[in-house]
């Protein structure tokens, strides 16, 4: 430990540690408060949509009470459909910028397609999203930790003083993994700390497991550059050159790799573009509409219980037809847009190991809860929510049924249910496991070449 303490010292005594640090705090402070300003936003938005549809209920809970009501009025209103606060939302924004965390469910326009721009994602936008503290942990937190471990040896080689420290007597890999420890403590207990704060100062509870993995996932991260780091200081002729060549890993692993991986999942698995799932709801509307006497006819064929006796189908009905039909026409779309979009993100799941990049930063979002998982949960659960919306208001507006108080209880209501624990443990466990292997390779690979049988190599 003597020579972890004499290599602490003379750390403190380099004023390039001293800024670095403090430019490093800063950004992780800027990041969290930049989180939560986003996050604040967001937490305001959802409890103003959910003071909003408790005001509605009430009242009409009220008028119930007094008069029956036509469902088309209530319909017409529309249930909001909102996405709770992320358990974690100030250590990453994720997919909170990208998709909508509400959305309006009305019973005339639940074919129209959701207001969300998930096409942007995976996974090169993820990691060049908004600057919070996921960005500066993900893209920053090498940086300033390659700036202070990159000379752990090479320094020592090209000055020609290698030799005389290790004819000391202390161990090659003793040496450089205290060195390493040493220089490289500033800054991971930085990025601990922010990642701390980002639990403390967060408003949800019970989120222990969750920010317990997500500094794992951090330690594991800064681990994986610190041992990059030594193995390229045993081949490193000088400290330019072992800077170089740290500086070109951090951008082949952190820019190159997951942008090259995004343009191939996009090849691989092109989703269909927004406007065409918006001309194919254009082109069954009109043609729907064209023919929505045929349509409504064949419906009460088919249906002969909702048929009002003796009268003819009134414009709602006629509209609900046409509307089935239209969402029928654009579900194929709809549809693989959906599914090439899942097999982009299972393909970033299995290969995102080629840059630690792209598995800390799933980790993390997938620790804040504001992943693609989450909000892919979500938007599968609106779905349901709008069939069963529809399943319960389209009988009742053709038999011309009013709602009464016995219907109040019945209402449809949505309520987001949270992805078993297990689910997403098992995604940032395997994303945790996979860096700690990479990390565990690349310091085998920086033992073995330390070892005393290539000692003599290493000091000439």
């Amino acid at each position: 430990m003597h020579l972890f303490h004499l290599e602490v010292r003379l750390l403190a005594r380099e004023r390039a540690a001293w800024v670095l640090s403090a430019l490093f705090a800063l950004s992780l402070m800027y990041g969290l408060w930049n989180g939560a300003r986003s996050g604040a936003q967001r937490r305001e938005a959802a409890a103003l949509l959910a003071q909003d549809a408790k005001l509605f209920q009430e009242q009409l809970r009220e008028y119930l009470g007094q008069q029956s009501v036509e469902p088309r009025a209530v319909a017409g209103r529309g249930s909001i459909a909102v996405l709770p606060p992320a358990p974690l939302a100030l250590l990453a924004t994720g997919q909170s910028d990208l998709s909508p965390g509400h959305e309006s469910v009305v019973l005339w326009k639940l074919a129209a397609p959701a207001d969300t721009r998930s096409e942007l994602e995976n996974p090169s936008h993820l990691l060049a999203g908004s600057f919070d503290l996921a960005f500066v942990l993900v893209w920053l937190y090498p940086l300033f930790l390659l700036a202070l471990v990159y000379d752990l040896m090479a320094g020592d080689r090209e000055a020609g003083t290698l030799r005389l420290a290790l004819s000391q007597g202390i161990v090659p890999w003793r040496w450089i993994a205290l060195r390493a420890l040493a220089r490289a403590l500033p800054i991971v207990t930085l990025a601990a700390l922010a990642t701390g704060a980002a639990g403390f100062f967060g408003d949800s509870d019970g989120v222990g497991m969750r920010l317990g993995l997500a500094l794992a996932v951090v330690f594991a991260y800064g681990l994986f550059w610190v041992a990059l780091s030594m193995a390229v200081n045993t081949v490193a002729r000088s400290a330019a050159s072992a800077a170089a060549a740290l500086g070109g890993a951090w951008v082949a692993l952190v820019l190159v790799a997951p942008t090259l991986l995004n343009a191939t999942l996009e090849t691989i698995y092109p989703t269909p573009s927004r406007p065409e799932l918006v001309a194919a709801g254009r082109r069954a509307s009109n043609e729907t509409e064209k023919r929505g006497s045929e349509l409504l006819y064949s419906f009460y064929r088919d249906h002969p219980e909702l048929a009002p006796p003796g009268q003819r189908a009134d414009f709602d009905a006629l509209h609900l037809t046409v509307q089935s039909e239209v969402g029928r026409a654009v579900e194929p779309v709809r549809k693989k847009f959906d599914e090439q979009l899942a097999r982009q993100q299972a393909a970033v799941g299995r290969w995102r190991f080629v840059s630690p990049a792209i598995a800390s930063h799933e980790a993390l979002t997938d620790l804040a809860g504001t992943g693609y998982w989450r909000h892919r949960a979500f938007r599968d659960q609106v779905s349901a929510f709008k069939r069963t919306v529809s399943d319960f208001y389209t009988p009742k507006i053709h038999r011309r049924e009013a709602l009464t108080m016995a219907d109040y209880d019945r209402l449809p209501r949505f309520i987001f249910r949270e992805e078993p624990a297990g689910t997403w443990l098992a995604r940032v466990g395997a994303g945790l496991v996979g860096m700690l292997a990479l990390s565990g390779a690349v310091g085998a690979w920086a033992w073995r070449s330390l070892r005393p049988s290539r000692l003599c190599r290493m000091t000439t």
